[in-house]
């Protein structure tokens, strides 16, 4: 019995070992598209969902917003990175450099606002917290041990191989993910681009008999707001995308500009909608922006920008 014990005992350290070693070499390479968005303090954010997360260079922004802001301006948006309790949780472990001169983008579109048919607070709540925001504890910390623990989506025996981002994508340590026209996998001619379209707007209208928009995330936008405002100077942005995804939203979120026209006035911040300009900036799938027009709308975020920001 003693000696089954110790080889049990044996076997578990062994493990163990094995285990944090598997987690300490992947996190000395690339880990993920979104890791770098958790290795750092912030000061301030880019906060929304994938057009964020892709349209957004916080470098770019930085060049030209001709204001002194708290740094590092971090993009911290991703897909599924909803408003609600677990995001804005989330974005106060990450704000721990935010000395009232933070730069706080909030993208906004129909899509922030919505969750499944029939899902309450808790229900909604519980689904936010399968996302990264709602695994791990640790925000800033690199390595970081518990995004990879908690978060990656692959067996660690990826740490013994060398890993890198899709051809595709260049993934910045300012968190910011910068989709390629033509990278070393393959490059996205215009039939493909107008293909994947196509497949959005299938996938959209198949997810609208499914969802709804929800108070809970309105609610909790709000406090996000309100939050922030605290920090530093909060701005609502809706990017643009090609005229038939803004259609699409437009028709089925009817209220969504006088919605935001509310949210501007209640909590006195301004709002920069950029989807009446769709054809001004290119996408690669009809709602993301590849990276020669993410560069582009950056610029002239940043400038349009620094008129509301306070001195």
């Amino acid at each position: 019995m003693r000696y089954f014990i110790l080889k049990l005992i044996l076997f578990f350290t062994l493990f163990a070992m094995a285990y944090a070693f598997m987690v300490n070499k992947l996190s000395e390479g690339y880990v993920d598209m979104y890791y770098p968005k958790y290795t750092q303090d912030a000061g301030s954010l880019v906060i929304g969902l994938s057009r964020a997360d892709q349209g957004i260079d916080p470098k770019t922004v930085t060049k030209n917003i001709n204001h002194e802001i708290d740094l590092p301006l971090i993009n911290f948006a991703a897909n599924q990175y909803y408003y609600g309790e677990i995001y804005l949780e989330a974005i106060r472990k990450k704000l721990i450099k935010a000395n009232g001169k933070g730069l706080f983008i909030l993208s906004v579109s129909p899509g922030s606002f919505t969750a499944p048919i029939g899902f309450g607070a808790e229900g909604i709540k519980k689904m936010d917290e399968k996302a990264a925001i709602g695994k791990t504890e640790d925000f800033n910390s690199n390595p970081n041990y518990s995004y990879i623990i908690n978060c990656y989506g692959q067996g660690l025996y990826h740490a013994l191989f060398a890993q890198r981002a899709p051809g595709n994508v260049i993934t910045h340590n300012n968190g910011w993910n910068e989709v390629l026209v033509s990278g070393s996998d393959f490059t996205l001619s215009d039939a493909l681009k107008m293909d994947w379209k196509r497949q959005n707007l299938a996938y959209f209208q198949r997810r609208l008999p499914k969802e709804e928009t929800k108070s809970y995330r309105w609610e909790w936008f709000g406090r996000t707001i309100e939050y922030l405002k605290d920090k530093g100077q909060v701005i609502l942005v809706r990017m643009p995308a090609d005229k038939e995804i803004i259609d699409f939203e437009n028709e089925n979120s009817p209220n969504f500009r006088k919605s935001m026209d509310s949210i501007t006035k209640i909590h006195q911040i301004p709002y920069l909608d950029y989807s009446k300009n769709t054809p001004d900036y290119e996408t690669y799938d009809g709602s993301h922006l590849h990276s020669e027009s993410a560069i582009q709308f950056s610029t002239q975020l940043a400038k349009d920008m620094a008129v509301h920001i306070k001195k």
